[in-house]
């Protein structure tokens, strides 16, 4: 499979940072006035969108090598994506996921026909890029995905209006979302031990009903990888076929 091909299914399958425990969870802390209010309102935006599908681009650039592919996709609640990539109207890969099984066909013969079963689709080990499915599943619908984490606090930024949550995951892991003074997520970025793992700009729009949506989604890590969605069309609670995301022929 092609690099270039790879790092952008990377983009939507990497796994979450969460844990799971058989003991009660530990109640989380809010350490600053607002950080409650604010966290809300992260998860409520674009709450209404269900279904989602749009048409863009995608730019990744590694090792002083840029390249550029055309993107379509869908989506469906909770986490059922299906992507198309193509290169000069030419189809070279489609990606599917059930919410149980992730699906890969490639059009140019670069891999045989994958079918996996699993929980947190992942292919961390091609690229390292710490994104989840949920995350580009949330992002291309508009809405920004929170996680687990231990507390969070609130700070104002220089921007007027403008301000910080920060988010400890765990006790190595930190979150930080830049919200502007319209209350829209501009900017995230996870850091370990102090040390920037990854980087994501955000360009965000409130369409006329209130739906919010990004025109650009760019991502930069501490490897030197850079990938930029743009989001030329998109479309809020289409109908969508549930079979697409099997990559099976609707009958």
């Amino acid at each position: 499979m092609q690099r270039p091909v790879l790092i952008l299914i990377v983009l939507c399958v990497l796994p979450l940072f969460s844990a799971c425990s058989i003991l009660s969870p530990p109640a989380l802390r809010f350490e600053t006035d607002g950080a409650q209010e604010e966290l809300l309102r992260l998860t409520q935006l674009n709450h209404e969108v269900t279904t989602f599908k749009g048409i863009g681009s995608v730019t990744t650039t590694e090792d002083g090598e840029t390249r550029r592919f055309r993107l379509a996709w869908a989506g469906d609640a909770p986490n059922l994506l299906r992507l198309e990539i193509m290169a000069a109207a030419t189809p070279v890969e489609s990606i599917a996921y059930d919410g149980t099984r992730l699906r890969l066909r490639s059009h140019m013969g670069s891999h045989k026909p994958y079918a996996k079963k699993v929980e947190d689709p992942s292919l961390a080990s091609a690229t390292g890029i710490p994104l989840s499915l949920s995350e580009i599943h949330a992002l291309l619908s508009g809405k920004i995905m929170v996680g687990p984490f231990e507390s969070a606090r609130l700070h104002s930024l220089p921007e007027e209006g403008a301000r910080a949550l920060v988010l400890r995951l765990d006790r190595r892991h930190t979150k930080t979302i830049d919200i502007d003074s319209r209350g829209l997520p501009t900017r995230t970025s996870l850091s370990k031990g102090g040390d920037e793992v990854y980087d994501l700009h955000l360009s965000p729009t409130a369409d006329p009903d209130g739906t919010n949506r990004f025109r650009t989604i760019t991502l930069t890590t501490a490897k030197g990888v850079k990938a930029t969605i743009r989001i030329d069309r998109a479309f809020v609670n289409p109908v969508v076929d549930r079979t697409m995301f099997t990559l099976e022929t609707p009958q």
